[in-house]
């Protein structure tokens, strides 16, 4: 881990994503130096982009996100009926808690966000809408491994990334780590994706007991390790909402 840093697992579009998301308008010099990489590169990106309409070259000469991908985005979400609901009740989990909600799904081996309601400390935490972290870190991911129909094949391909001191990355610290994540019934992230950061996470499963994703709570680690217990049981308030959805739907 460089300089102490968390790894990001982030490619360099995801990233120029991100950056627009979060600052709005830049120009290519400033891309290049937010995501890290040459002008040249930066330009590269942007035309790439421009030229599938996700992003668009303002006037000014600065670069946003196009409407497109707004629209891309809403349609995505909007296609997936059996979270129907979701977005309000996360809303509300984020609400009670003041942290910041998030509904995952498994894909291959991440946990993908497809929907979020911020809360306090937005700003220092890496997952959000459309971008996904592996299933050995973070509560959303470890939640998700906990109940993988194939966990000795993930495990058999430890060691896995590390972002910080305290990533879990070898097989018998994830076995042992799986083992009390069913115990307890929920997932703690303590520090293992970005240091100073902590979350909770539980499982959402369908009427016939099959995983279909996960909500979880990311916040600052001191709030998280304080409030643990009456956060776990805000969040599995939510999954209960959400089970019902896909119990209706299926």
């Amino acid at each position: 881990m460089p300089n102490g840093r968390p790894i990001l697992l982030l490619t360099k579009t995801q990233r120029l994503v991100e950056v627009l998301l979060e600052r709005g308008p830049m120009t290519p010099a400033e891309i290049g130096e937010a995501v890290g990489v040459p002008r040249p590169t930066a330009y590269r990106l942007v035309s790439g982009l421009n030229a599938i309409e996700l992003t668009q070259t303002l006037p000014d000469g600065t670069v946003d996100l196009n409407l497109r991908w707004l629209h891309l985005a809403d349609a995505a979400y909007d296609s997936m009926t059996e979270w129907a609901g979701a977005r309000a009740a996360l809303a509300a989990l984020s609400a009670e808690t003041e942290q910041t909600a998030f509904l995952c799904v498994p894909r291959a081996d991440e946990a993908v966000c497809i929907d979020w309601s911020q809360g306090r400390a937005i700003g220092v935490l890496i997952l959000r809408p459309g971008l996904s972290l592996p299933l050995h870190a973070g509560a959303a991911g470890r939640i998700m491994l906990a109940y993988l129909p194939d966990v000795a094949g993930y495990l058999a391909a430890a060691p896995h990334e590390v972002f910080t001191p305290w990533t879990l990355t070898d097989a018998a610290a994830l076995q042992e780590d799986i083992e009390q994540t069913r115990n307890r019934g929920y997932a703690v992230s303590h520090e293992d994706v970005t240091v100073g950061i902590g979350a909770l996470g539980m499982p959402v499963f369908d009427a016939r007991g099959v995983l279909r994703g996960a909500v979880s709570l990311g916040g600052l680690i001191a709030e998280i390790r304080e409030h643990e217990r009456e956060f776990a049981a805000a969040i599995r308030a939510t999954v209960r909402k959400l089970e019902d959805v896909l119990g209706q739907a299926g």
